[in-house]
């Protein structure tokens, strides 16, 4: 089924991995964002983050009715642990959501469908659609925010696995006497790599409270505390992405998420993967193309998929080339 261009689905971030904050947008079936909507993600309860979640899909679906083209439904991107068929999140170890059916819930307040994705899957998506991952067919996405996330796309679809999980790198133990993760576990790559942890790793060893970007500026000059940070960050995310490319075998590796970072910061992660990878072909690195909206594409495209008003992800592709 084609997608009608004037269709309108609403996308929904609250992941914080891909903006710093909850995102949501009025997407049309071209993938163009016609309205947008931005708030602080609520991690104290779920019944607040519930209620700016839904507060904020009620003012996209006004909006699109307004304008004479409802919205249909609508695709939520969420971290953690979800179950995509039930619309129910188990667990999510940076957000205040246990056992929580989000979809359902959803459903009664907007009286519309609604569909969760996982945010690395909803980025992974948009990036192969309408992104840096569009010359290939095989690419992993791995995200840098509040968390580490990641997903893998191969030959075009999603890789979900036996329990939706597959392609999840953030909680493999790097170090397993090592700081206290909020998975429960220890010595987890987010432990080492998201933005939270390099910030706090920085002010352990040099008593200075700084943001994660300015531990990498100081890194680039010179700074030894800031650049033994950012060089233990850099290992545990190329030694986890290397065992995955010799699993998945992807031509291409996307960094996404909060951290504004210059190329030449990341630039070390290609020869790191070179010594780490032999007899697979080493993957392109790449900074994804789409920034925050990552999250939201994926969202809309999960929700024009699953309400059966067509196939967004490949038809964003072939429109996009």
């Amino acid at each position: 089924m084609t997608i009608e261009p004037r269709g309108r689905v609403i996308g929904l971030d609250i992941s914080g991995t891909f903006g710093g904050g909850m995102r949501g947008a009025l997407v049309d079936g071209t993938g163009s964002l016609l309205a947008r909507k931005d708030a602080i993600t609520p991690r104290i309860n779920p019944e607040d983050l519930i209620e700016s979640l839904v507060t904020m899909a009620i003012r996209l679906a006004e909006q699109a009715q307004r304008e004479g083209a409802p919205a249909s439904a609508i695709g939520v991107a969420v971290p953690g642990l979800i179950n995509e068929a039930s619309g129910m999140v188990h667990r999510s170890p940076n957000l205040p959501l246990q056992n929580v059916p989000l979809g359902q819930i959803l459903r009664d307040r907007l009286k519309m469908p609604a569909f969760l994705i996982h945010d690395a899957s909803a980025g992974a998506i948009a990036e192969y659609a309408l992104g840096a991952g569009r010359p290939v067919s095989d690419m992993m996405l791995v995200v840098i925010g509040s968390g580490v996330g990641s997903a893998v796309v191969s030959d075009g679809r999603i890789l979900r696995g036996a329990h939706g999980t597959a392609g999840e790198i953030g909680h493999i133990v790097i170090d397993p006497a090592g700081i206290l993760c909020g998975c429960g576990g220890r010595g987890c790559v987010e432990t080492f790599a998201s933005v939270t942890s390099i910030a706090r790793r920085y002010t352990m060893a040099a008593k200075e409270a700084i943001l994660a970007e300015e531990v990498v500026a100081k890194a680039a000059a010179g700074n030894p505390a800031a650049a033994r940070v950012w060089n233990d960050a850099l290992g545990a995310l190329a030694t986890v992405i290397a065992t995955a490319v010799a699993l998945i075998d992807c031509a291409l590796v996307v960094l996404s998420g909060t951290m504004k970072l210059p190329s030449e910061a990341l630039a070390p992660l290609g020869a790191l993967l070179a010594k780490r990878i032999n007899l697979v072909q080493l993957p392109r690195v790449e900074v994804g193309a789409l920034g925050e909206t990552a999250g939201i594409l994926g969202a809309a495209a999960i929700a024009f998929e699953r309400a059966a008003m067509g196939d967004a992800t490949h038809e964003w592709r072939r429109s996009s080339r």
